[in-house]
């Protein structure tokens, strides 16, 4: 049988493909199991005890103070703090300056070549693009967080139809969901654990959170913890109302995708229209800037550009 060459390399390729096939299951078992662990579990196993480690995610997100009441410096900072990651002073004093450079280099090229014109298009480069990067983090945490919001009240529910106590419930999501949820849920527990009021540490958590469905939570336990009424039920007509509202915003995107795609086809195709002419026929445009109106037909043209996009914005940005 092993005479014939294709029997022979056939099972060479069935040998190398299992071989493939089982490194790349022990690779993906591996990420995924690290992926789900929990950032204040982990952060647990490095500090002594509960209340170290909950001072210390609060310290290296940027925040701190006691019973959960975190100062939270300027709108900057706590959109930072609202993308979950630990960036420290410095770290963000050296991005916004790399950020500033690349600003330099991209108006050299595209802009202009006078030193102070270049050095204000390398500040204001440098602070949109850091507010677009920061604004982005925060958008795909908080989307990541409603995502698994359902699932988390879920276990609560189940939780407190065993008979367990809210706190317990909470610590079971804290242990139970990866992040970003399992260590917000995690520091919302060690906060109840510290003596804090439910409805203080909830509204914590929305400000390091920033998700509106999570404002609907606290909000409807605050309401519970007044007026009495079962909450196991109130969580769970909670979780199928966030479920559906995820869906009516899916439908919504889908049916405005082509006012989104339009708007930044309009963006976009002035600029790529003037550096493809540009390529093409170097000095078109020299009538232009040599007329001396240049800059300010650039700065109409921009204007209404800015005010057509904050227009179309209105158009496909629904309510739901």
């Amino acid at each position: 049988m092993f005479d014939n060459p294709i029997v022979l390399y056939g099972l060479i390729f069935a040998a190398a493909l299992l071989l493939v096939d089982t490194v790349l299951r022990m690779l993906t078992s591996f990420r995924k199991a690290k992926s789900q662990v929990s950032n204040r579990i982990e952060t647990l196993r490095h500090t002594k005890g509960a209340e170290n480690a909950y001072g210390e995610l609060l310290k290296r997100r940027g925040m701190s103070g006691r019973d959960g009441e975190q100062t939270i410096g300027g709108w900057i900072n706590k959109m930072i703090v609202q993308t979950g990651k630990e960036i420290s002073q410095v770290r963000r004093v050296g991005y916004f300056i790399a950020l500033c450079l690349l600003g330099y280099v991209v108006g050299l090229i595209f802009v202009t070549t006078t030193f102070p014109y270049t050095v204000l298009f390398a500040v204001f480069f440098g602070v949109v693009a850091s507010i677009l990067i920061i604004k982005f983090l925060r958008d795909r945490r908080i989307k990541a967080y409603t995502a698994q919001l359902a699932p988390a009240l879920d276990i609560i529910v189940r939780s407190l139809s065993a008979g367990h106590p809210l706190g317990t419930s909470i610590a079971l999501v804290s242990r139970e969901m990866p992040d970003p949820i399992g260590s917000e849920f995690g520091i919302l527990s060690d906060q109840l654990t510290f003596g804090s009021e439910l409805e203080q540490a909830m509204l914590n958590m929305y400000d390091r959170v920033g998700a509106p469905e999570l404002n609907m939570v606290t909000v409807s336990v605050s309401v519970q913890r007044g007026t009495g009424g079962n909450l196991a039920e109130i969580l769970e007509n909670l979780a199928q109302m966030i479920r559906d509202r995820l869906m009516v915003k899916a439908k919504i995107k889908a049916i405005s995708a082509e006012g989104r795609i339009t708007a930044w086809i309009m963006l976009l195709f002035p600029f790529g229209l003037y550096y493809m002419l540009k390529t093409i026929v170097p000095d078109y445009f020299d009538l232009v800037w040599e007329s001396g109106y240049g800059g300010l037909i650039v700065g109409i043209c921009l204007t209404l550009l800015f005010f057509g996009m904050i227009v179309i914005r209105r158009l496909v940005n629904f309510d739901y």
